[in-house]
């Protein structure tokens, strides 16, 4: 009964991701509820406390709700707060949840990959109705609606996930229809990344992929198919130039944002650009706020002080930084900073057997982390801690035969 049950509230998280916000917040609720009705729960919570990373994640949400005491904007603290709630939820939600077979796992990301796979096509849909329209919006840094209530970050994310799921279960199965059919699914995500070209998914899509052909390199059985794969990737960008207007436009606009940052004027609105006055507006918060930050609930009004004062006069968009560790150093301070990459390396290793997914899975939101505030959004802290978590309480890898 608890697998069952399990699985339907996995199944509904990964659902909601695509529907509806409080679909992913039910389906975190009942795992919480699977987990206190196992028994023996008291034996279970014993045991929990005793689990590194799972307290690691649960005291990064406390750490944030001390904060409360010295932020002033009260009603932005508790908004922040409902969206790291998860961080309070999921690690016991998790640990407490039976140990269930490989097979069960695998349900889980087919459903997951045929998620994305709808949602890919929808995207597609709108993007071919209206392609030119799009494309000459790539080259204002623009892109085609997507899931996720267009938080087309997050659902890039989201693609390379259902990638990562796609090879794991390829390598394992045996069956020759099912690779075909995952290797075409695979194909298919990695032209729909080109074509969307949202920059975070790609550079993660291309370390990956080269990380993962480099360790075929060092194996006598796959060296060959490693060299093939890597002439491939190293060709694929100039093929999709070629190919994709929308990813052409993408990397022109990539270009002219460079080309801009070499005068001296500042200027908000240009992507990259704003990217880096953001993280100078935090690093200036930090300095100045260096012991516990100015609160979880201030970051947003800290940002919006020194816009206001460096742009008084001109309409531009005001960002959080687009750092995680920023945004917890702002509001925590260096501590803060420090914790979470203690956090982040502590999760590095908590698989042991050279399971590559889990690789994969950290290894894409701890990059993401560098240059998104990842935390900031319900769809991004879902993501983080569902997919990590689930992917730690997978058994061990190995070959299906069936």
């Amino acid at each position: 009964m608890h697998e069952q049950l399990a699985f339907l509230a996995c199944l509904c998280i990964l659902v909601g991701l695509f529907v509806s916000r409080a679909m992913m917040s039910i389906g975190m609720m009942t795992l919480l509820a699977n987990a206190f009705i196992q028994t023996p729960f008291k034996k279970n919570f014993s045991n929990f406390l005793k689990d590194r990373n799972c307290i690691l994640i649960t005291v990064y949400f406390l750490l944030c709700t001390i904060t409360y005491f010295w932020s002033e904007d009260k009603h932005y603290f508790m908004e922040r707060m409902q969206i790291l709630l998860p961080f309070l939820v999921l690690p016991f939600a998790f640990y407490a949840m039976p140990h269930c077979r490989l097979k069960w796992f695998d349900r889980l990301f087919v459903v997951f990959v045929l998620l994305c796979m709808g949602g890919c096509c929808w995207s597609l849909y709108h993007y071919f109705l209206h392609k030119e329209m799009y494309d000459e919006a790539y080259g204002l840094s623009q892109v085609l609606p997507t899931p996720f209530k267009n938080d087309h970050i997050r659902f890039s994310i989201a693609v390379l996930l259902s990638m990562y799921c796609c090879l794991d279960l390829a390598i394992r199965y045996k069956q020759k229809w099912l690779r075909i059919v995952l290797m075409l699914c695979l194909i298919f995500f990695i032209v729909f990344l080109h074509i969307v070209a949202v920059k975070t998914g790609l550079i993660v899509f291309y370390l990956i992929t080269f990380l993962f052909l480099g360790k075929l390199l060092f194996t006598k059985k796959n060296k060959g198919f490693a060299l093939i794969g890597l002439s491939s990737i190293l060709a694929l960008p100039f093929i999709m130039y070629s190919f994709s207007t929308s990813f052409r436009n993408k990397i022109n606009y990539v270009k002219y944002s460079w080309e801009q940052m070499q005068n001296t004027e500042m200027q908000a609105n240009i992507s990259d650009e704003g990217r880096l006055i953001s993280y100078r507006y935090a690093l200036q918060s930090i300095a100045l706020h260096p012991l516990l930050g100015v609160g979880i609930g201030d970051v947003k009004n800290e940002m919006e002080k020194r816009y206001t004062h460096d742009f008084a006069e001109k309409k531009v968009s005001i960002l959080l930084p687009h750092n995680q560790f920023l945004v917890v150093g702002m509001g925590l301070g260096i501590g803060g900073i420090l914790y979470l990459l203690l956090m982040q390396f502590s999760l590095f290793f908590w698989k042991k057997n050279k399971d590559f997914l889990y690789f994969s899975v950290w290894f894409t939101f701890f990059f993401t982390m560098m240059i998104e505030p990842l935390y900031e959004t319900q769809y991004g802290t879902c993501l983080f801690l569902f997919f990590l978590l689930l992917v730690a309480k997978r058994p061990s890898e190995k070959r299906v035969v069936y």
